[in-house]
């Protein structure tokens, strides 16, 4: 059993994205403030916003139980 969540984002060029984490990855990721998403289509990076993140938590959350 995997413990990683598939997330669908989009990018700020609307390009679809796929992004996966596990919990520990990702809240690592959120506390070291290091969580960037990357666009491989136009190469264009950004941060995720606090409702995307909060999502993201929900989420793993569910995926855990």
């Amino acid at each position: 059993m995997s413990d990683s969540v598939d997330f669908d984002i989009v990018c700020p060029n609307n390009h679809d994205q796929t992004v996966s984490f596990t919990r520990d990855e990702f809240e690592d990721s959120v506390k070291a403030e290091a969580l960037v998403f990357h666009c491989n289509t136009c190469d264009t990076s950004w941060n995720p916003s606090r409702e995307e993140i909060a999502k993201m938590r929900q989420a793993l959350s569910r995926s855990a139980t």
